[in-house]
């Protein structure tokens, strides 16, 4: 397993200043790490925001892909944003959810804690950019993982984002927007059964 840092994130956070940086830079970053370590067959996950991300640089890797999951993410269709997304009757931005309700439902306090001293302000760029690609490239298949207690990006918007990006199937998980840290196990033993499906 490959955890990448997006340039302005985690590890990267000052390699950029944050206005500078644009989608491009975030397909560029997995295509880079991608094509570094000569990887095939790779089952490429991306979570929330990754929505923009993944078909981007999935068209850039079609020879080395084997799945694409996305983990409650965002998907704009095509000349939108995901400003823009953000308008949706759906989103939580319109029903003013504060980040500990939004990212931390399922969590104990200890792990809310650690989670939300990790947040930091996202680049503007990739947020306003209307997306050019919307879904993945012919030939490899998808999955949309589902969050069923997710508070940031609910179920019936989640739904929303499955079907722009295409996706071949959708999966539920009983957890919240931060599966990685509620449900570590029940999310890894996930991932590996919608990885060892076929194309």
């Amino acid at each position: 397993m490959v955890a990448i840092d997006l340039v302005g994130h985690g590890a990267r956070l000052e390699e950029k200043p944050l206005e500078q940086i644009c989608l491009n830079d975030y397909a560029d970053d997995v295509v880079r790490e991608i094509e570094s370590r000569d990887l095939h067959d790779v089952v490429l996950v991306g979570h929330s925001l990754a929505g923009i991300t993944l078909p981007l640089a999935a068209h850039r890797l079609v020879s080395r892909l084997w799945r694409l999951v996305y983990l409650s993410t965002t998907n704009p269709p095509v000349g939108q944003s995901v400003e823009d997304r953000m308008n949706d009757p759906l989103s939580p931005v319109s029903r003013e959810v504060d980040f500990e309700t939004m990212f931390c439902n399922d969590l104990d306090e200890e792990t809310s804690i650690w989670l939300l001293t990790r947040l930091g302000p996202e680049p503007p760029g990739p947020m306003a950019e209307k997306v050019k690609v919307a879904s993945g490239p012919a030939g490899v298949s998808s999955t949309y993982i589902l969050l069923e207690r997710d508070e940031a990006l609910p179920p019936a918007y989640q739904r929303e984002q499955a079907h722009t990006a295409q996706v071949d199937e959708i999966v539920t998980l009983d957890a919240g927007h931060s599966a990685f840290a509620s449900r570590p196990q029940e999310l890894a033993d996930l991932l590996l059964s919608v990885s060892h499906l076929g194309n």
